[in-house]
């Protein structure tokens, strides 16, 4: 960012994030990373990213209503076009994998998909029917549409609000410069930095960036509070309100990393019910822990490598980069600018 870029010179770092999360996934899935400049990633970017905010969150109506499809007939025509589309790009780089695959080595999540196809087969395996080539194309598909968006955007509030907050950022990088220095950080320096776990985790919280959790099913007639859910009905929880109400969080509407450490300030690892930015029950995200991880090692990479330098978000522009005034999942538009510590 910082070559591309320049010093003192404000830039939206949208772009940046997408880049750098798109190739973490796709090194883990598909074996390969991508040029900023590369045609198949910029229409990657527009397939994942681009084409859900020319729609909106009207979308989410579409499932609920047949008249709102019918009203918004192009947009789901454009949709389905552009998931085909995904699928197929996946599908093809899946199949891609057999011209060179080999039993002795995983490079790839879609190396060990073939492989558990293949030794599900060779065992005879129930499930082995159901591992077809499209069917595991999907799943790495899956991983795609869930992994990526969600872990940018998370991203862009993380770099946000180091930005608006400078003596988290100096916290930040003092931590890691005791810690770990400039070597390399591994998953076990979770258990080290617990000022950067905690600032992670009242990310999640203070900006949940899918408040409303995925459907799920009421086993039984229950009576919650003065509401009768009869049994077979379709439930949501709205992690959102949970994450940042006032009677389970002090000072729930501040943004306070401190709250996640103990009276020693280490890392409580024991959460609070009211902790659940990946959802609840059975339906939860099954993406928690690689996320935080990955959020952890991304951290902490980036701060390492800009540690000669102050990250500012700008102002006096008309951008509102202030990231109490959002209630919105998604981060708003922001400038950042590189500048030499003196």
């Amino acid at each position: 960012m910082i070559d591309r870029e320049g010093l003192d010179k404000p830039f939206i770092v949208k772009d940046y994030i997408f880049y750098m999360f798109f190739n973490i996934i796709s090194a883990s899935i598909l074996g390969k990373s991508y040029t900023m400049d590369d045609p198949e990633l910029k229409r990657f970017k527009y397939v994942l990213m681009d084409v859900g905010h020319e729609v909106g969150a009207r979308f989410m109506l579409w499932d609920f209503s047949s008249f709102i499809r019918l009203l918004d007939r192009r947009s789901v025509q454009k949709q389905q076009q552009i998931l085909t589309e995904m699928s197929l790009m996946i599908r093809n780089k899946f199949k891609d994998h057999y011209a060179d695959y080999s039993d002795a080595i995983e490079r790839d999540i879609c190396d060990a998909l073939i492989t558990a196809k293949n030794e599900a087969l060779r065992e005879g395996k129930e499930w082995a029917p159901y591992l077809t080539d499209d069917n595991l194309a999907m799943s790495a598909m899956s991983l795609f549409l869930g992994g990526i968006s969600t872990s940018q955007n998370t991203f862009q509030w993380i770099v946000l609000l180091m930005c608006y907050y400078p003596e988290v950022q100096r916290k930040l990088r003092q931590e890691i410069e005791t810690q770990i220095g400039d070597r390399m950080p591994t998953h076990e320096d979770r258990n080290r930095c617990h000022y950067v776990m905690a600032f992670i985790a009242e990310t999640l919280r203070f900006r949940n960036i899918i408040p409303i959790g995925v459907p799920h099913r009421a086993l039984v007639d229950i009576q919650i509070g003065k509401y009768a859910i009869p049994e077979n009905t379709s439930v949501a929880v709205y992690h959102g309100i949970i994450c940042r109400n006032d009677k389970d969080w002090h000072k729930a509407n501040e943004f306070i990393p401190e709250r996640f450490l103990d009276s020693e300030g280490r890392y409580i690892t024991v959460r609070s019910k009211a902790y659940i930015p990946f959802g609840v029950g059975r339906r939860m995200c099954l993406g928690e822990k690689l996320a935080i991880a990955d959020l952890f090692l991304v951290l902490v990479t980036f701060l390492q490598s800009t540690r000669h330098y102050n990250i500012v978000v700008e102002s006096g522009t008309g951008i509102d980069a202030d990231p109490n005034g959002s209630q919105h999942m998604t981060a708003p538009i922001y400038k950042v600018a590189f500048s030499t510590i003196i």
